[in-house]
């Protein structure tokens, strides 16, 4: 966005006399910006969690004839843990911005502005966008429309300036917009039974059972069968083998 103010007139009035080192306005400004200015309350940056949920994904079909190919799963329980994360944000709603004695603040429709905390003043909550001169900032009523003073952020606190702008076109304002994201981790619990194939007159199977204090880890452990039909255990797992070639396996699952 094209947020480059110059806001002399501000930045005239924050500046400092010095003698040698020693600023002789600096305790002299902070006692007069704790009168003239609002505490904010400041957001977190990183997006909170909501809550979270999880998700059984199972492949289980009990008394059907299925066929796996080879390296591929015969069947699977997976867990897995989604987190709904939150974080404010404020959307533009068109073309347009505020304009002033200095340079316009000018955003594009969609553009998206993170919000950093919020102030109240005379009884009304601003959300506090920022602008791309660093601690200025715009205020943002919560219907999105846009306070005629700019601030900055001095000492923790907000101090408004004394330039006014004005929304152009008139009817500029942002879309207040709480984002929700979703992140799934990789399975957390549960197995995964694997047919790998003949090898030596026997089958190959691979078991995989899931890490259950949670993440990706898990166990691997490689099985073999004689290379002939019947019903076989793996674990919990009771399965029937129709038939089985290099290439597939034709199998049934017998228990629930």
């Amino acid at each position: 966005m094209k947020k480059a103010a110059v806001l002399w007139s501000a930045l005239f009035l924050s500046s400092c006399v010095y003698a040698g080192d020693v600023s002789v306005w600096e305790e002299r400004s902070q006692w007069v910006e704790s009168w003239n200015s609002y505490p904010i309350e400041f957001f977190a940056q990183e997006p909170l969690l909501l809550k979270t949920e999880y998700v059984t994904e199972s492949s289980k079909r009990v008394n059907e004839l299925q066929t796996a190919y080879t390296g591929y799963s015969m069947i699977s329980t997976k867990t897995f843990r989604k987190d709904f994360m939150i974080s404010d944000k404020v959307y533009a709603a068109m073309d347009g911005g505020m304009v002033g004695i200095s340079t316009p603040i000018m955003f594009k429709t969609d553009e998206e502005s993170p919000i950093i905390g919020q102030v109240r003043i005379d009884d009304e909550d601003y959300v506090l966008v920022p602008m791309d001169i660093e601690s200025f900032v715009l205020l943002v009523r919560r219907d999105g429309t846009v306070y005629e003073r700019p601030g900055q952020i001095r000492n923790k606190r907000l101090v408004l300036l004394d330039e006014e702008y004005i929304p152009s076109p008139s009817n500029f304002h942002f879309r207040p917009v709480t984002v929700t994201t979703t992140n799934q981790t990789e399975p957390e619990m549960g197995y995964d039974l694997r047919y790998d194939g003949i090898n030596n007159g026997k089958m190959f199977f691979t078991y995989l059972s899931y890490d259950p204090t949670g993440g990706a880890t898990g166990q691997f452990e490689v099985l073999t069968f004689p290379l002939k039909s019947g019903n076989y255990r793996v674990n919990n797992i009771v399965f029937k083998v129709i038939s089985a070639s290099k290439e597939r396996i034709d199998y049934m699952i017998l228990n629930s």
